[in-house]
């Protein structure tokens, strides 16, 4: 399967402005701790998961903001840590627009 990266940012900016305009520009999440499956695990449907460890929001959101004016440090991993908040707002927000 091919992922087409411009499609997905359009659609991101898309959303987020949709969030934004329903919400506001800063959104309170209930919960900080999630659930964090290996990628090995969360990809096998086969195989009951055997590594389970605990991330937290405000962390990723702290790690993220060290992006903010430049992206001379930004690292794969800020993609996972990214995407850990987009579902907690999704999760939180489910009819948010």
């Amino acid at each position: 399967m091919k992922v087409n990266v411009e499609m997905i940012e359009r659609i991101a900016i898309l959303l987020l402005s949709k969030l934004r305009e329903s919400k506001g520009s800063e959104i309170d999440l209930k919960n900080d701790f999630y659930w964090a499956i290996s990628s090995e695990d969360l990809y096998n449907p086969y195989v009951e998961p055997k590594s389970i460890t605990l991330g937290q929001l405000s962390d990723d959101i702290e790690e993220l903001s060290r992006l903010e004016g430049s992206d001379d440090t930004a690292i794969t991993y800020d993609l996972k840590r990214l995407s850990t908040i987009l579902e907690a707002l999704s999760n939180e927000n489910p009819f948010a627009f």
